[in-house]
């Protein structure tokens, strides 16, 4: 399919602007990568937090069935939540590493992960803006 440019047809012609707004747009791009990624830092921080609860609360509910010998089914459901928990906790610590070096990427490796695998985690770990997203991903 060809590319039309719109300005070109309709007689208008795009002014050459002087350089200092281009300056400031390289500036701002500069900050806006910056910024991103000092974000990302900040959720693999958050992220790393949450993976220790999650092994600790593995740890604590696998020697509460040990002891018990399996025996008790509150046990066992929470368990395997927190086992899904930090499961979550390593998909998402993975998807922040590669967003720090390529936010685009690992935004993809998380999304697709929640799509294909984890469907139910969607509504649990995706922010909210992004879940309408995911529902009309879910739709088609």
């Amino acid at each position: 399919m060809a590319i039309y440019d719109i300005k070109q047809h309709s007689g208008q012609q795009e002014e050459k602007q002087p350089q200092q707004p281009e300056k400031v747009c390289i500036k701002d791009r500069i900050f806006s990568t910056i910024a991103a990624r000092l974000f990302f830092l900040l959720l693999l921080i958050g992220d790393v937090a949450w993976g220790v609860f999650s092994i600790a609360m593995s740890l604590l509910y696998l020697t509460s069935n040990l002891l018990t010998g399996f025996k008790f089914a509150f046990f066992k459901r929470r368990l395997k939540k927190a086992a899904l928990s930090l499961r979550r906790a390593l998909i998402c610590f993975l998807a922040l590493v590669v967003a720090i070096f390529s936010p685009a990427l690992g935004i993809m490796f998380a999304c697709s992960y929640f799509l294909m695998f984890d469907k139910k985690g969607i509504e649990e770990v995706v922010p909210a803006s992004l879940r309408e997203q995911f529902q009309a991903f879910q739709k088609n």
